[in-house]
């Protein structure tokens, strides 16, 4: 009896361990559905928070995190692309990249995909991955119709004017800007596609005047805390002002409301706003602040980028450094000015042909397509053939071949469209001849050549006097004009062998092939006489325009592009210094202290 007893204490306690157990996982079991009911809820806070409080966005996110592994498919795809998004702000552009595209290509919601591949549209172009970019842009392009979805598609035509607009399609780009100010959704205004049209038509120069419109988008952005795109459509207004002779107007506009701007931690566009007024003040002989902002807008630009601000940065401190007279610090930053305007154009051109590229590319899809499906509808007919008369089978027969030439014709004028777009890489745009990197391996490999057969090269470095007075007194037309003439004159000189072509802006060089010192001094002032002898353009014989000259042979450098072309820059500085329009004989003695000169060379 006395056992039995035991063993019914030891079952109830065993009994009531267990209930209190049960009863424990039953309240973390509850306590975990009441946190992932509320999932939802700070997922689409985040959402509606991301660019008003970037804190309290990060915060949500992170309190989500933990559950990642328990969110349903929907909130998942919402997570990433908020967790995507939140890496493109901050600039950790592979994981946003990374985030965007799970979504893109997996989420079965379209208008998450739509949004994700919106993001991805801006984050490609910030990105200089513009051939990316432009795909991406067709999916969205592709995908928007079917969403219904009216934020969603505000958001996609913004990034779609956006990147049409920075690649040179401004009639698109002010398509689609239109289309988000004649039906904004609620809870938005005409603000952000009144600041993408604003954008499109000046960087397209065609605006004359600010419209009200614009001043009336500025005030609806501020209303709605969109302090962004307000300064976004300011900077473009003293950038008007700017090209219309008003510095004043632009330094008022810009300084009122540039310390609102620096409190939201955009760089980019305080970079803009310090560009503008370095370029204000310097028209209004305001020297200290033209340096202050000038080196504001070089020191704010994204590092290793070469963007608009830096590029006019450098172009505003030079010039401070001239009208003081310091001229080696100008030259420095005439040096780097040189290098970011190149590589600012260069970005140009790469968004324009990555565009081309990808229109090509999906031109030759769509063509690929239609014939796949015209060669369906034959086999389909040959089928019927099988059942008809002869005669009517070798017409249809007859028809085959045809759509099958027509279909090799297509090929092989997509492959020469290609081709012609290899060869518009390899070329200035302007003048024709080399451009920069082409020249460079050009160069190279005929001084490689020259180096195993122990054969003379020399480097001819020259570029037009004063050029920058023609463009500025007669205007760039007759700037490229006097740049094609001169380049006509010298093709004239020039034997097949030589290397010709354009470093950039009015810069040239030249590689002669088997060629000794006296012969390249000699065709260099071949080459000076025959510049400063024909009239520079045919619509003005009285603007003559003379070259500075600056030879270097691998007799004294060897065979190495980057030491040619740092000691025959020496001989035509020395040029520039000894009065223009001479030629000079550079040598190892020539190789300035100065590192930038080394780096902007190589």
């Amino acid at each position: 009896m006395r056992w039995n007893t035991r063993r019914w204490v030891a079952v109830l306690l065993a009994v009531f361990m267990a209930s209190g157990t049960l009863r424990a996982a039953d309240d973390a079991q509850d306590a975990t559905t009441a946190q992932l009911s509320g999932i939802s809820d700070k997922l689409n806070e985040a959402d509606a928070v991301k660019i008003r409080d970037f804190g309290r966005y990060s915060r949500l996110l992170d309190e989500v995190e933990p559950f990642e592994s328990k969110l349903d498919d929907e909130q998942r795809a919402m997570f990433h692309f908020l967790r995507g998004w939140r890496a493109t702000w901050v600039g950790d552009y592979e994981n946003a990249k990374v985030e965007l595209e799970k979504v893109a290509d997996q989420s079965v919601n379209s208008v998450l995909r739509l949004r994700a591949l919106s993001t991805l549209v801006n984050l490609l172009g910030v990105g200089h991955r513009y051939e990316d970019a432009f795909k991406r842009l067709n999916e969205l392009q592709e995908l928007m119709p079917s969403v219904r979805d009216r934020k969603a598609r505000f958001q996609a035509m913004g990034e779609a004017s956006q990147l049409l607009s920075s690649a040179g399609q401004f009639e698109q780009a002010e398509a689609y800007a239109k289309d988000m100010m004649a039906e904004p959704p609620p809870g938005e205004t005409v603000c952000k596609g009144a600041q993408h049209l604003l954008r499109a038509r000046r960087e397209a120069n065609r605006l004359d005047t600010i419209d009200p419109m614009v001043l009336d988008a500025i005030e609806q952005c501020e209303a709605k805390g969109d302090d962004v795109f307000a300064d976004s459509m300011r900077a473009d207004i003293a950038a008007f002002y700017l090209s219309h002779g008003q510095p004043e107007e632009a330094v008022k506009l810009l300084t009122e409301h540039r310390d609102n701007l620096r409190t939201l931690n955009y760089s980019q566009l305080l970079g803009e706003f310090d560009s503008h007024l370095a370029q204000a003040y310097l028209a209004l002989g305001d020297l200290s602040n033209a340096r202050r902002f000038g080196l504001s807008a070089v020191a704010g630009a994204i590092r290793d980028e070469f963007t608009d601000p830096r590029r006019t940065g450098y172009l505003v401190l030079y010039q401070v450094e001239q009208r003081l007279g310091h001229a080696q610090q100008a030259l420095t930053f005439h040096e780097q000015y040189m290098a970011a305007d190149k590589a600012y154009l260069d970005d140009i051109s790469a968004r324009s042909l990555a565009f081309q590229i990808v229109d090509q590319q999906l031109l030759a899809r769509k063509t690929e397509v239609d014939a796949l499906n015209k060669q369906n509808e034959i086999l389909r007919l040959s089928g019927v053939l099988d059942r008809k008369e002869v005669e009517t089978g070798r017409l249809y027969i007859f028809i085959l071949g045809l759509a099958l030439l027509a279909i090799v014709w297509l090929v092989l004028w997509l492959r020469r469209s290609q081709l012609r777009f290899m060869k518009l890489a390899r070329r200035d745009g302007l003048t024709g001849i080399c451009n920069r990197e082409h020249f460079v391996e050009q160069a190279e490999r005929v001084l490689a050549y020259g180096a195993r057969s122990d054969r003379g090269l020399c480097l001819i470095l020259f570029d037009l006097d004063h050029f920058k007075n023609v463009n500025d007194t007669y205007g760039h037309a007759v700037g490229d004009e006097v740049l094609k003439r001169a380049v006509d004159v010298c093709r004239r000189s020039l034997h097949a062998c030589d290397v010709f072509g354009r470093l950039g802006g009015e810069e040239f060089a030249v590689l002669l092939p088997d060629c000794s010192p006296a012969q390249a001094r000699a065709r260099a002032e071949q080459l000076r006489l025959s510049i400063a002898a024909t009239a520079a353009t045919p619509s003005r014989p009285e603007l003559l325009v003379t070259a500075s000259f600056g030879v270097g042979s691998t007799l004294q450098c060897g065979y190495e592009l980057h030491r040619l072309l740092v000691v025959a820059d020496a001989a035509l500085y020395r040029g520039k210094r000894a009065g223009r329009n001479c030629v000079f004989m550079g040598d190892t003695g020539d190789i300035p202290d100065s590192p930038y000169l080394t780096e902007a060379r190589g």
